[in-house]
């Protein structure tokens, strides 16, 4: 657990960098989050962003728009399996939270394991999709579903330290504007390129 805090030391590091560019970028993924349409474009638009930032390339506001309107089917390929799974699992648990039995029981923790789960593929997505050259969806959720394989323990305090931060930000609101999105941006970029030994 203690790497995961190490690279998400260095994600911070590398926002100061340029904090005050990626201050008014995550309040415009914020607010596209907001419309809904542009929430899954926008979130590409971070990834790459963040990417670029890493690589220490010359970055604006320009790379962002690019890649919101010239990506926006495939960022809402993903963006429709959000909807659909969340959804699914989301009302699975308050439909059948109440009821008893062991049958009951068991699907409620088989729901939370599956909601960890899908959230964990989600932290690798977009920073492999990024990253490899076939980027279609399907083959990046089954690249994601490989790094959680072979990282289970890694995977495990990444995504719990994620879900930490993330509750954080909403209740506090305030690093929900400020930082939210760009920081797991970074943290999850920084986190792939690790895993496949880039850094």
């Amino acid at each position: 657990m203690l790497y995961t805090f190490v690279l998400f030391s260095r994600a911070v590091r590398a926002w100061w960098d340029d904090f005050l560019f990626l201050l008014v970028i995550n309040l415009i993924w914020l607010l596209a989050q907001l419309t809904i349409v542009l929430g899954p474009p926008a979130t590409l638009g971070l990834y790459v962003v963040a990417q670029k930032v890493l690589n220490r390339e010359l970055v604006g506001f320009g790379d962002f728009w690019q890649a919101v309107r010239g990506r926006f089917g495939r960022a809402w390929s993903w963006g429709a399996a959000q909807l659909v799974v969340y959804g699914v699992l989301g009302f699975n648990l308050l439909a059948y939270g109440n009821r008893s039995g062991v049958g009951f029981l068991a699907l409620r923790y088989a729901w939370v394991l599956l909601l960890l789960a899908w959230f964990s593929l989600n932290l690798y997505y977009w920073p492999l999709n990024l990253a490899q050259s076939d980027r279609r969806f399907i083959t990046t959720l089954s690249n994601a579903a490989k790094m959680v394989l072979l990282n289970p323990g890694f995977t495990f305090a990444y995504a719990l330290t994620t879900l930490l931060f993330v509750t954080i930000s909403v209740f506090s609101g305030i690093l929900l504007g400020a930082v939210l999105g760009i920081w797991l941006a970074l943290w999850g970029t920084l986190v792939v390129q690790d895993r496949l030994g880039k850094r």
